[in-house]
């Protein structure tokens, strides 16, 4: 209230107590004169008591309503204050009736400023108006008529609605209207981000479900208890059950193999069964917040198995608790086919199929280890095909290959089917058989293994014959573990090719020292070469049409101080298979040319200097280099240098040997084809490499004068080596009946002990001058030359 309104009202109490201390006066003195003093004494305090207390009520009175006045100032301000401060928006609105007293419409009484931003209106704007003015309600709309239903019936309205007008400053509203007297109060709240945001989760749960429903592999999902709470299309193909059939009615582990489940579950706890631990086992790492993924064994509703990878999480509330797991699974059996096959191909020979060499070494592991637990014997049996590389070179790797194949074959049917057969490179064949009882078992399976090789093999219409060699060890006979089983073995089937081959060979004490002495001259050749053992011998080559050297071939030779002097035949095979080949044969090579060089100086004569390459030699990358690098320091003239190689050379690869050998003949170098006549090499060879010389084989020279075939392999070849103008060497020439056989088949050269024993360089010179001074010419044979 306004101080102008207190001040009235404090005058009107004013004047009131003065009107009655008037009266009291009054009544006192008409008192007094009608009943005289005394009475009018006691009058007068009576009437001055009555006119105290009507002041005071009035006062009373007063003070009451002033305070009333001021508690609804305060709850007027305290409305306000509130109003003012909401967020929402708020309005007051009175009836407005016809003169038939029905409402016609609402007017503004009071709105916050809220209204006003929400309105896009100022309060002036909109006090005293009319709803239907102010707002796109229409009297005739039907929210107008729950407006005025709230006024009929006092029931109030909430609701929300989207909104059209662009007047209006929201998309959403929320609406709550309750009555007030003969009016409504109104809040308007704009919910446009909360509807927004609701869109928002219901696109997202849209979205959610979509991606649960078409997601390309199988999602379940339970509660904490393992209840199938929910799955996806693919989990209804996978599993062959509908989703009604398990939601709400089955555990995850009706999924499950149960003996898988108990299994693993008694690796958690050897206690465990399967009711305890069944649904905890397929969660426990993802109860513990792991993200691990594991392989199952899914059974479908028609009993059938599949494996499948499954992965396991927790779903947890904001809190952190757990309330149910979500499963994702996928076959796996295309991938573990996949798996399956690669493994095979890294465990197993690609070729033959059989077991490969890591799978093997794997196997005979295990079967070692079971027969040291059950006291029983294990034999190892390593095959090796006879001659199989030079085979193999001369028909061309597809028909060695279909050897390979039928000796695999012809193996396995030879063996039990708890037997490990193995391909372990090569033409080498592995064989374990466990349970051996005795040795007598044993040496009659590695005669049969002989045996089922043995028969020929039809190639591309041609018939091979093919033999192999076995070597035995028997497990704990003669090996105490896998390593030394197979290595043994390997050793025994060397021996039984130095034995002649085709035949089988049983591990034996006495092998233990050839296998150290083995070992000991292979560690003796790694050092060979630095601590300068190795040297070159040359036996010359003499011209049959003269008499005369002509030449000489470089020949290795290998002096140990404490092993001796050690045949070529010895270490020449080992420097092959160790490889160590590559850098004598550079050194020897190198050393060859130069010593070469010297001695054709020495002597003054015009000196070819012949030198071996051994396969593996051939098939270096930097043999031309090799060899130009050699001719550079030495000064050897290329053409006075002679590269020999064997025949079957010629058959491997045979546009890679064209290539290396045409490049080697750009460089001036001639070629002589070493031994030949014991491989598969056919004439046609010769023309395509332009071969300069032929060295017949000394195994054909050897047996020319007693056996009629060898002597006309020898007649053929130095027949057609002259048709095709290519000069012949005998080699090995050891006797005088030799030397006047190959004088009558008009043989161009020939070297070998009976003419000169291969010296060191330093004694070469000698022999050639004493060559030259102690002719000696056969009397049934004159040749304008000497001849020894």
């Amino acid at each position: 209230m306004k101080a102008s309104a207190l001040d009235s009202q404090r005058s009107w109490v004013w004047k009131t107590i003065l009107s009655a201390a008037a009266l009291t006066l009054t009544v006192t003195q008409l008192w007094r004169v009608d009943h005289g003093a005394a009475v009018g004494k006691l009058s007068t305090i009576i009437v001055m008591i009555s006119g105290t207390a009507i002041a005071v009520w009035a006062l009373w009175r007063e003070y009451s309503r002033v305070g009333k006045m001021r508690g609804v100032e305060q709850a007027h301000s305290q409305f306000l204050a509130a109003a003012e401060s909401s967020l929402d928006a708020f309005g007051l609105f009175e009836s407005v009736r016809d003169e038939a007293g029905r409402i016609s419409d609402f007017r503004v009484l009071y709105v916050n400023a809220n209204v006003e931003r929400l309105m896009g209106q100022s309060r002036s704007e909109l006090l005293g108006k009319t709803l239907c003015t102010v707002t796109p309600m229409e009297a005739s709309g039907s929210m107008f008529g729950r407006f005025c239903r709230v006024v009929e019936t006092g029931e109030s309205l909430n609701d929300e609605f989207p909104v059209s007008n662009a007047n209006i400053k929201a998309s959403w509203l929320q609406i709550q209207v309750v009555k007030l007297g003969d009016g409504l109060a109104v809040t308007v709240s704009d919910i446009s981000e909360a509807k927004e945001t609701q869109e928002r989760y219901e696109h997202l749960a849209e979205f959610t479900d979509s991606v649960f429903q078409n997601a390309p592999f199988s999602i379940v999902t339970t509660d904490t208890q393992g209840m199938i709470t929910a799955m996806n299309s693919e989990a209804e193909k996978l599993t062959g059950y509908r989703c009604e059939e398990l939601v709400g009615k089955a555990s995850l582990t009706i999924l499950h193999d149960e003996r898988e489940l108990l299994g693993r579950s008694v690796a958690i706890d050897s206690a465990a069964s399967l009711e305890e631990y069944g649904f905890g086992v397929l969660t426990a790492g993802a109860a513990a917040g792991e993200m691990g993924e594991q392989e199952w064994t899914l059974i479908r509703r028609d009993g059938a198995r599949t494996p499948i990878n499954l992965a396991v999480r927790a779903v947890t509330t904001p809190a952190g608790q757990v309330s149910g797991f979500v499963s994702i699974a996928f076959d796996i059996t295309d991938r573990r086919q996949m798996m399956e096959y690669v493994t095979h191909l890294a465990t197993h020979d690609q070729l033959t199929g059989l077991t490969g060499r890591a799978l093997l070494q794997d196997k005979t592991v295990q079967t070692v280890e079971l027969a040291r637990r059950y006291g029983t014997k294990v034999a190892v049996f390593v095959i090796d095909l006879d001659n199989f590389k030079r085979i193999n070179d001369s028909l061309g790797h597809n028909a060695g290959d279909q050897i390979l194949i039928e000796a695999a074959q012809r193996l396995s049917r030879s063996v039990r089917s708890t037997d490990v057969v193995a391909r372990v490179g090569g033409d080498e064949f592995v064989v374990v058989m466990p349970d051996i009882t005795n040795v007598d078992d044993v040496e009659q399976c590695a005669a049969n293994l002989v045996a089922r090789l043995a028969p020929e093999i039809s190639i591309e219409g041609h018939l091979v014959h093919v033999t192999a060699s076995v070597g035995v060890c028997i497990y704990p006979d003669f090996a105490s573990d896998a390593k030394h089983l197979l290595k043994r073995a390997d050793s025994a089937m060397y021996a039984a090719k130095d034995n002649g081959r085709n035949q089988f060979q049983i591990f034996s004490e006495s092998m233990l020292k050839e296998t150290a002495e083995r070992l000991t001259m292979e560690h003796a050749l790694r050092h060979a070469l630095g601590n300068k053992e190795l040297s070159m011998h040359y036996q010359p080559q003499i011209s049959l049409t003269t008499g005369r050297v002509t030449g000489m071939e470089a020949l290795l030779r290998w002096t140990h101080p404490r092993l001796g002097s050690i045949s070529p035949s010895q270490f020449i095979p080992l420097a092959e298979e160790t490889g160590l080949i590559v850098p004598i044969g550079e050194w020897a090579f190198m050393t060859a040319c130069c010593e070469g060089k010297a001695l054709r100086d020495e002597l003054d004569m015009d000196l070819t200097v012949s030198i071996n390459l051994s396969p593996r030699q051939f098939q270096q990358k930097n043999l031309v280099h090799v060899v130009e690098h050699s001719l550079s320091k030495s000064g050897l003239s290329p053409d006075k240098l002679q590269i020999e190689i064997t025949e079957n050379m010629l058959m491997v690869n045979s546009e890679h040997v064209l290539d290396k050998l045409q490049r080697i003949r750009e460089l001036g170098v001639r070629i002589s084809i070493d031994d030949f006549g014991t491989g598969f090499c056919s004439f046609s060879y010769l023309l395509e490499y332009q071969v300069d010389r032929l060295k017949i084989d000394q195994s054909f020279v050897k047996k020319a004068g007693t056996d009629a075939n060898a002597a006309a392999v020898v007649r053929t070849i130095i027949a057609m080596s002259h048709g095709l103008n290519i000069k012949v060497v005998a080699e090995g020439v050891e006797t005088d009946e030799q030397m006047r056989f190959l004088l009558r088949r008009k043989c161009d050269e020939a070297q070998g002990n009976f003419i000169a024993k291969p010296v060191p360089q330093a004694e070469f010179c000698e022999v050639v001058r004493r060559y030259a001074n102690n002719p000696s010419t056969p009397e049934s044979e004159p040749v304008s030359g000497l001849v020894r």
